[in-house]
């Protein structure tokens, strides 16, 4: 059987490939392919707070104490996860929405929680006077963490929040930034977890989008042009999943890269899967490659929701290759797993493409 066979031809389904989706939905006016101008950021600001005093040359920040002063309410260092609020009085805390659309509730057990450190503090440069700031509060023995994220600007003597929200990712060599795409700002939170500090090859980076809606930032999860929701818009950009074949006692794995590029329309997902074979029986000698394939496919934000152009990758090969029931991504889902099928309660009836762009 070839490599390339049936999932193996490559399939770029890419934002210029893609771009048909668009063109076939969107409305006569919008038939351009430029974007329109993104919303502006969120005015007045939701909470602000006295900054320190400026110093000539010297690029404006607060020390770890002083991002939680401005951001955080009621927090005390201990083991109750969710006893603390933003500035704006909202708990921090992970909400899923219902049902198909939810992440696993199970974070593990949380870390007892510690007085906020420098270490807990992240802090992204986009600008002369704008920061993205996340401070975790919650860590569990999975390795995620959760904390409040902030857009915070400092003007004059002042430091002032424009949006707020509650981010959950990994919290290893941590990368914060504002994409726009389309007429939406997105966040997007990278975070590493590593089995092993000292082994970078046992590290899972992960990529998280959420939404900026009016002041807040949101969890939206990912849906298909109907509305049906797919998973979390969370991507990881390396996983592996075994098997063992029941017909002939054989190891199968299989192993997936992602890449994301980020543009004006939206976001090109390229994605490869290889998945090989090994003979439990004669340990020592080298995986079989069964099959290897790719494909692009492009994230679009619609009607306030994050869509996919296709499904993904991952799930294809897997429901094609695997020969016996598989787990749904064995604890942790991302947007490389799609839901099986809609639920009836679930909200897959709204057709975003039908509703128009």
């Amino acid at each position: 059987m070839s490599e390339f066979s049936r999932f193996g031809v490559v399939r770029w389904v890419g934002l210029g490939a893609s771009l048909a989706l668009a063109g076939a939905v969107l409305p006569a006016a919008c038939a351009s392919n430029r974007p329109p101008p993104p919303a502006p950021l969120p005015v007045p600001l939701v909470c602000s707070a006295q900054a320190p005093a400026a110093v000539a040359g010297a690029v404006p920040t607060l020390r770890a104490d002083g991002w939680a002063r401005l951001m955080i309410r009621g927090y005390t260092a201990g083991i109750a996860p969710g006893n603390v609020r933003d500035c704006t009085e909202q708990p921090i805390e992970w909400r899923e929405p219902a049902i198909r659309c939810r992440e696993p509730a199970d974070m593990s057990a949380p870390v007892p929680q510690r007085a906020i450190g420098e270490d807990d503090v992240v802090v992204q440069r986009l600008g002369p006077t704008l920061r993205l700031v996340w401070i975790i509060v919650d860590r569990y023995d999975n390795g995620e963490a959760v904390g409040p994220v902030a857009l915070a600007e400092f003007a004059n003597d002042r430091v002032g929040v424009r949006a707020i929200g509650t981010l959950r990712t990994f919290p290893r060599r941590p990368r914060l930034r504002i994409e726009t795409i389309g007429n939406r700002r997105v966040l997007v939170g990278e975070g590493e977890v590593c089995t092993d500090e000292n082994n970078p090859l046992t590290c899972r980076r992960e990529a998280r989008l959420m939404m900026l809606r009016g002041s807040r930032f949101v969890q939206e999860p990912l849906r298909s042009p109907s509305g049906r929701c797919l998973g979390p818009a969370r991507f990881e950009f390396k996983k592996e999943w075994s098997d063992v074949l029941a017909e002939t006692g054989w190891q199968r794995t299989f192993s997936l890269q992602t890449s994301l590029d980020y543009r004006a329309e939206g976001v090109q997902v390229s994605e490869q899967v290889i998945v090989s074979d090994i003979d439990r029986a004669r340990p020592q000698v080298p995986a079989r490659v069964f099959r290897r394939a790719a494909a692009d496919r492009a994230i679009y934000v619609i009607n306030d929701a994050f869509v996919a152009s296709d499904p993904s990758l991952w799930s294809r090969v897997i429901r094609q290759d695997a020969r016996v029931g598989w787990l749904r991504d064995g604890g942790l889902g991302d947007a490389s797993v799609d839901a099986d099928t809609p639920d009836a309660d679930d909200e897959s009836d709204m057709d975003l493409v039908g509703n128009g762009i």
